[in-house]
C-alpha cells in the first residue's frame, strides 16, 4: 500500500530501555512509557490494515499537522499483529487497537483508557461489525483521537516541566501577568513589556520562545482569528525585533494563511490559532501556536503564545514540545 512507518525495530529497542524486565502487568504499570515521541503502535489483523478500514485508520494518523512550513504527519506509525503484541511493547507510549468481528459487535465503536500498562500511557481501541461501520465511526471520532494522543504528549511534556522548571520564569509570568504554567528550566531568557513578556531558550540551532500578553476586550470580534492576528503583529512589532534594523517578527498571512480552531479548555471558551510566522525585513521564520481566553473578570484577552525557529531540523515534535507550556497554564 506504500506506507511509510516507524520500523518496528526502533520501537522495540525503544521499550527494552525503558521497560521493566518483569513480565507482570502490575509491574510494568510501575515504568516509563516506551517508543518516541508522537509514536503510535497499531495493533490488529494484518488483512484488515491492508484493507480500506486499515488505509482510513492509517491516513487518519498520518494526516498533514497545521501550521507547518514543511509537510509533516501528526504520528509516526508503526504496525503489529496481535500475535507479535507481547509483554516487552506494552509499555508503548500510544497505542490504537482496532477489531473487526460481526459476532461481537453491532455497531462502531471507539473507547479511551490511559495508564493501563505504563504512566501517563494512551490506549485508543476500535471496533466494529463490518469494515464500513469501522471507516464511519474511525471518520467521526477522528478529531478526538488526534486530539487525545496528542494532549497526552503534551501531559508528559509538562510533568518533565515540573521536575526540571524554571523557577524565575514561573514566577515572573505570575508576577505580571498572573499566569500559572509549568515552564522548563531551559526557557531561561526574558524580556518584559506593558502587560507582555517574552520568554525564550536563545538557542541558535532550535530556538523555543513564548510569549504572553494581556490586551484589552471590547466585544466578541476581539477572539476572531483577524482580530488575534492584528494584536499578535502589533505587539510583536514593538516588542519581537528581527536580526538587523527595523525588521521585526509578523504573522504570515499570503504564503500559508493561519487557521483558528474553537475549544473548550478547562472549562473556558479558547480560540487556537496555528500558522506561520516570518520576519518583516528578514528572512527568519518558522511555525506558531497561540490560545486566546477572555479574562471576564478584568475585561482582558489572555494570550499565550509559543513559536520555533529551526531551520535546519524538522518542526513537529518541536512546535508540540514547547506548545505544551501553553497546556500546562492553569486558569482560576
Amino acid at each position: 500500500m506504500g506506507r511509510k512507518f516507524v520500523t518496528v525495530l526502533c520501537a522495540l529497542l525503544s521499550l527494552f530501555i525503558v521497560s521493566s524486565c518483569n513480565s507482570s502487568d502490575n509491574a510494568l504499570f510501575t515504568t516509563t512509557v516506551g517508543g518516541n515521541a508522537y509514536d503510535v503502535m497499531v495493533v490488529g489483523d494484518a488483512d484488515v490494515w491492508k484493507s480500506d478500514a486499515g488505509r482510513c485508520l492509517f491516513d487518519l494518523l498520518d494526516e498533514e499537522m497545521p501550521g507547518l512550513p514543511q509537510s509533516e504527519s501528526y504520528f509516526n506509525i508503526i504496525f503489529l499483529q496481535e500475535h507479535d503484541f507481547t509483554d516487552i511493547v506494552k509499555p508503548m507510549r500510544s497505542l490504537v487497537f482496532f477489531k473487526i468481528d460481526p459476532a461481537k459487535f453491532t455497531q462502531g465503536k471507539v473507547s479511551f483508557k490511559k495508564d493501563q500498562w505504563a504512566r501517563t500511557q494512551a490506549i485508543v481501541q476500535v471496533t466494529a461489525p463490518d469494515q464500513e461501520e469501522m471507516i464511519r465511526v474511525l471518520k467521526e471520532k477522528k478529531q478526538a483521537i488526534l486530539d487525545f494522543f496528542v494532549d497526552m504528549e503534551c501531559e508528559r511534556s509538562i510533568l518533565y516541566f515540573k521536575r526540571y522548571a524554571n523557577s524565575d520564569g514561573i514566577k515572573l509570568l505570575d508576577d505580571k501577568l498572573g499566569l500559572h504554567v509549568s515552564l522548563p528550566h531551559y526557557i531561561d531568557k526574558s524580556k518584559v513589556g506593558e502587560k507582555f513578556v517574552w520568554m525564550s531558550n536563545g538557542s541558535v540551532d532550535v530556538r523555543m520562545d513564548i510569549l504572553a500578553y494581556r490586551t484589552p476586550y471590547h466585544d466578541k470580534n476581539d477572539m476572531t482569528l483577524s482580530r488575534i492576528v492584528e494584536r499578535r503583529d502589533s505587539l510583536t512589532k514593538k516588542y519581537v525585533p528581527g536580526p538587523s534594523e527595523g525588521s521585526y517578527m509578523c504573522v504570515e498571512n499570503e504564503v500559508i494563511p493561519p487557521v483558528e480552531r474553537h475549544i473548550l479548555y478547562k472549562k473556558r471558551k479558547c480560540t487556537e490559532v496555528r500558522g506561520l510566522w516570518r520576519v518583516e525585513g528578514g528572512f527568519m521564520g518558522g511555525p506558531f501556536v497561540s490560545r486566546s481566553f477572555v479574562d471576564t473578570l478584568h475585561q482582558e484577552v489572555v494570550t499565550m503564545d509559543a513559536f520555533v525557529y529551526a531551520p535546519q531540523h524538522e518542526k513537529r515534535n518541536k512546535i508540540r514540545q514547547v506548545e505544551a507550556v501553553l497546556h500546562s497554564l492553569e486558569i482560576e
